[in-house]
């Protein structure tokens, strides 16, 4: 059972239309509770391997969202129902490739999927000045809504993002302190890569590509842009997350079939063993000898003869 939405536009924010799609985005969030993310960045400059440790993972990410600039910033509003709201892909122009630190390979796979370097870098936004004011969005206080994240293998879209909600700052020295403060400053957060791992004929293996293919889901836009991969990883999500509450629904109608089954097999045992009783009681009855309550009577008394008697003693009965 495939779940289908509405096709959603692309919009793209740049400096000479910031204004307007704020605006958009602002009135988006109040109808809704999620919000899939997903950045393009120049790269890793430090490679981890398969095998290392969560701790080593952590460090080599805070080395290289440290040393580098996001690109792209894509991100999708949508409710619990999966209906979007609408995607936005956020062009920064601090990077510069021709200064920044960035791996080359990583940059060239970029251009080859189409991003226009030369164009982000003159009609972007700027990173402080765009989250300045996203973060007010997200986070106002006044407006009481809890915004849950969502995200496919994103701890470097969390990084970056986290890092650019605090002005730049260095990421936490440790990967403790990273989840803290991606609890403290976003709150709940999900990752799409990891509930596949918990979904029967998936895995969580698998591309985000890979797991929109096997749920029957189209993409919009070009793969490897923010703001297409951001809407995938939003309805990926969303079919999911539905399949689970279907499941979590079954489960719980079955379990309660199960208990109103035992309850009445339950009455049904009480009823038998009280007919028993009854029966057993109704056969002892039947069983015991009958005793006579009627009158006695009174033996006969006994008549003594004269004494003296002049042939001694004797009884009349």
């Amino acid at each position: 059972c495939f779940f289908l939405w509405e096709m959603t536009t692309i919009r793209e924010i740049w400096s000479w239309n910031k204004t307007e799609e704020m605006n958009l985005v602002r009135e988006s969030l109040r109808s809704c509770n999620y919000i899939s993310v997903d950045t393009e960045f120049p790269g890793c400059l430090k490679e981890t391997v398969m095998e290392a440790s969560e701790e080593t993972r952590y460090q080599n990410l805070r080395f290289n969202v440290d040393k580098t600039k996001p690109i792209q910033l894509g991100f999708s509003l949508f409710d619990s129902e999966g209906a979007i709201s609408g995607t936005w892909e956020v062009n920064f122009s601090d990077f510069d490739e021709t200064e920044d630190l960035c791996n080359e390979k990583s940059i060239a796979f970029l251009k080859r999927n189409g991003l226009d370097f030369k164009r982000i870098r003159e009609e972007g936004v700027g990173i402080k000045d765009f989250f300045t004011e996203f973060t007010r969005m997200v986070k106002d206080e006044e407006d009481k809504k809890i915004i849950n994240w969502v995200t496919f293998d994103g701890s470097y879209d969390l990084g970056y993002i986290i890092q650019s909600m605090t002005g730049r700052e260095r990421l936490p020295d440790t990967s403790l302190g990273f989840n803290d403060t991606v609890q403290k400053l976003l709150g709940l957060t999900f990752d799409v890569k990891k509930l596949a791992g918990q979904c029967k004929g998936l895995n969580s293996r698998f591309g985000l590509q890979r797991l929109a293919d096997e749920l029957g889901i189209r993409r919009v836009g070009e793969a490897h842009h923010a703001g297409s991969d951001s809407q995938l990883t939003a309805r990926v999500f969303a079919n999911i997350n539905l399949t689970f509450s279907r499941d979590l629904k079954r489960k719980r109608e079955h379990e309660r079939e199960i208990v109103m089954i035992r309850r009445e097999h339950d009455r049904l045992q009480q009823h038998l063993f009280m007919q028993q009783v009854m029966e057993q009681e109704i056969l002892m009855r039947r069983c015991v000898p009958r005793r006579c309550y009627g009158p006695v009577h009174p033996p006969r008394p006994i008549m003594y003869a004269h004494y003296p008697s002049p042939r001694g003693y004797f009884v009349v009965p």
